[in-house]
């Protein structure tokens, strides 16, 4: 079957611009891959200078002159790993009909008196290595949009997913959009001290850096985020921003789930030089008080301790899912700015739970589980309503509630 598809892809696909007849979710189309691109060279943290490469992988035979494009950003604490790490998610990609770029970025930062990374000199070099990282990721951006003719990739439908230190660049890559939100020691500082050498530390430059400037932005239509984390929640300014799919483990030690330094459940001292990050589930706070439209926010909150996927191929899957819906049938539609004061309980709940709406007006709510599908939907009328959660799984649900006058976005926790 799988072949027989792929011949009439290959054969018959007539061109068209983002073929959403294409489900993007299973594997029809051979894949070429063009390796090695430079997109660039930069400075690294100690002087010298870094050639900045990436892998493309598109599909064959797909159609597509506006493929969707993921910028693809391997993690590695910023001093180590690399683009080739995500090769296989590409190919993968590739086959689903979109277009992925593995990108490597500069690495490096000023370890401790005795130790090198990941120890840090101060709470600054990490903050300069992210600095460093966003600037190189929206160069990538920026480079890829300006042959989109060539490769036949969109310049709307444009994705970073990462993992770990790659979430936390793709995040500010989104996100670190106006220059008075650059951290102050990314520029000038005063230098670093190890035994008798002297290192100094310049302005980074701004947030934007000075790779591929070619008229086109950097902009993103949305962000997966693998247990990464931000400097700073107020990033996130409107629902206007790009959309958001989190993934984190409860327990993360590395890079915490809430507000914490990176390796803080590690100890050894690691965590003793590095700033304090705010992880997914401190960014879930703040985005749900934003109030995303409907499917442009979404957060899977593993009961767990690892810096990992749980279940990798399923995660991965809601996410492209996810991604896919974004650009293929969702409303892009802002929901109203007043927030409902909603309230469910108890919460955790059993077999049922209790919605109070906190308005008289008739109310619209969709109840979703964690990988994304709507499972019931209704309306609530005279402010408070009781949910039959019997067949429910335990777990983490979401309720969106829609009215004229407001909507809100609940988290509910079944037992």
């Amino acid at each position: 079957m799988r072949a027989s598809v792929l011949l009439a892809l290959l054969t018959a696909a007539p061109l068209c611009g983002q073929d959403c007849d294409i489900p993007f979710t299973d594997s029809l189309f051979a894949v070429q891959v063009e390796p090695d691109l430079w997109y660039g060279n930069a400075l690294r943290f100690d002087g010298g200078t870094d050639s900045l490469r990436m892998d493309l992988y598109k599909p064959v035979g797909d159609g597509q002159t506006e493929r969707p494009l993921v910028v693809l950003i391997h993690g590695g604490g910023f001093h180590t790993g690399h683009r080739n790490e995500l090769d296989a998610l590409a190919g993968e990609l590739a086959e689903r009909g979109w277009a992925a770029a593995t990108i490597s970025y500069r690495l490096g930062f000023y370890g401790s008196w005795l130790f090198a990374p990941p120890y840090a000199n101060d709470p600054a070099e990490v903050r300069r290595a992210i600095h460093r990282a966003m600037q190189d990721a929206k160069g990538a951006v920026r480079f890829l949009k300006g042959r989109h003719q060539q490769d036949s990739t969109s310049t709307t439908s444009v994705f970073a997913l990462g993992f770990s230190a790659g979430a936390i660049t793709a995040l500010h890559t989104a996100y670190l959009d106006q220059p008075a939100e650059r951290p102050a020691d990314c520029g000038a500082i005063a230098p670093v001290q190890h035994f008798l050498n002297t290192y100094q530390r310049p302005d980074l430059g701004d947030i934007d850096g000075d790779l591929h400037q070619n008229g086109h932005d950097a902009s993103l239509m949305g962000v997966v985020n693998f247990y990464g984390a931000l400097m700073d929640t107020a990033y996130l300014e409107s629902p206007n921003d790009p959309a958001l799919f989190s993934y984190h483990q409860t327990g993360d030690p590395v890079v915490g789930c809430g507000v914490q330094r990176p390796y803080w459940g590690i100890g050894l001292g690691l965590p003793d030089n590095n700033p304090y990050l705010h992880g997914s589930c401190a960014i879930d706070g703040h985005a749900q008080q934003l109030g995303f439209a409907p499917g442009h926010y979404q957060f899977l909150l593993h009961a767990g301790n690892a810096h990992a996927l749980h279940d990798p191929p399923a995660v991965t899957a809601q996410a492209v899912q996810w991604m896919r819906d974004l650009f293929c049938g969702l409303s892009t539609a802002i929901a109203p700015g007043t927030t409902l004061p909603a309230v469910l309980a108890p919460n955790p709940a059993g077999r049922s739970v209790t919605l109070t709406t906190g308005t008289d007006a008739p109310v619209a709510f969709d109840l979703w589980d964690a990988s994304g599908r709507m499972l019931r939907q209704g309306t609530i009328r005279g402010g408070r309503a009781e949910l039959d959660l019997a067949g429910l799984s335990t777990g983490v649900y979401t309720v969106h509630l829609q009215a004229a006058v407001g909507h809100a976005h609940l988290r509910l926790v079944k037992d």
